[in-house]
């Protein structure tokens, strides 16, 4: 029977003509029935297959020993076959066997490319991440969180004086009074304006900071912290200040109130409770960057007099203590790891 490749092109194509026997004669041909039936039948020694299209073709009339084209119904989609070996079924499709890498290059490979690309990309913002965290700080680990701990168990408070407060080697402060009586002297000079208007000047205001150091803090100004911190001169100062405001650069500080006592001849004492906020986005005397917003309380104590070489009011000492322990811990960072002296002197 004829082949037809069903990929190539459907247009009439001359026939070949039907092999001729070695006898010389056309194999006769029956209605219905291709000319290449019987010479396949005869050379291969099997039935050769039966097919009854029903099309008006040169093929389905008697052959008459000559050989026949194809035509237009050559070319029509054929009814059910009947195979003489007993299976049937229809022309209906070609099925195609793939292996491994088909299915790898067109079924899956779309997705598992698609995967990959994400899981790279995770992977280098990750890598970005983390190198900028080591330009920031020498120690990458130090701003991880601090895995937070339980709390110690509250303890009720006792009902009557313990007795071992009793024991103890008591303490009379009373040798302070008389250095707190106040010299006689004119008080014409706004001690509180002065803090106030100074603190706003050297923090929060962001003007000219040297400027306002130069003018409001006297040469061998000393200035007392908590923690042991200590400072003597203008130039550790202006250190001290700027650290500060590297490691917070919003830092404001909020006077809540003022008192002075003093005169214009021997300087004033004022007292000054402050709240301070900024949000830790640089190194500072307490560890590496956390990028925590923090809000601590304090209170500073200031000597102010006039200097008589220039006439110039100005800082002398402060003693200044603020919540170091809030603030350390509101920024997230190690207590164990954080400097500290061993004695507050």
């Amino acid at each position: 029977m004829y082949a037809a490749d069903l990929t190539a092109p459907l247009a009439p194509a001359p026939c070949p003509p039907a092999p001729a026997r070695q006898d010389g004669l056309q194999p006769p041909v029956q209605s219905g029935q291709s000319p290449w039936s019987p010479w396949l039948e005869s050379s291969r020694g099997t039935p050769a297959l039966s097919v009854n299209w029903d099309i008006d073709t040169p093929t389905s009339r008697q052959h008459t020993g000559q050989s026949t084209c194809t035509s237009e119904g050559d070319f029509r989609v054929p009814p059910p076959f009947t195979d003489p070996r007993g299976c049937q079924g229809r022309l209906s499709m070609v099925q195609e066997k793939r292996g491994w890498k088909y299915f790898f290059r067109h079924i899956v490979g779309a997705p598992i490319a698609f995967a990959v690309g994400i899981s790279l990309g995770a992977l280098l913002v990750i890598v970005v991440f983390w190198l900028s965290g080591l330009w920031q700080t020498s120690d990458p680990w130090a701003s991880l969180p601090v895995v937070a701990k339980a709390p110690y168990a509250s303890v009720i408070p006792p009902m009557e004086v313990p007795p071992a407060y009793l024991m103890a080697q008591p303490l009379n402060n009373s040798c302070l009074i008389k250095n707190l009586v106040i010299p006689d002297g004119p008080q014409t000079f706004d001690a509180c304006g002065f803090v106030i208007r100074s603190t706003d000047e050297v923090w929060n205001l962001r003007g000219d900071v040297d400027a306002a150091i130069e003018k409001y803090f006297h040469e061998d100004y000393m200035n007392a912290g908590s923690w042991g911190k200590r400072g003597i001169g203008k130039k550790v100062l202006r250190e001290a200040v700027l650290a500060e405001m590297r490691a917070f650069p919003d830092i404001q500080i909020h006077i809540t109130d003022c008192v002075c006592k003093g005169n214009d001849n021997d300087g004033y004492k004022c007292a000054m409770p402050d709240v301070l906020t900024g949000t830790n986005t640089g190194p500072s005397s307490y560890g590496p960057p956390t990028g925590r917003y923090a809000r601590w309380t304090g209170l500073v104590e200031s000597l102010v007099r006039r200097n008589p070489a220039t006439g110039q009011w100005q800082y002398y000492a402060e003693w200044g203590v603020h919540d170091e322990w809030a603030l350390i811990q509101q920024l997230g960072l190690d207590f164990d790891r954080v400097p500290h002296p061993a004695v507050n002197n």
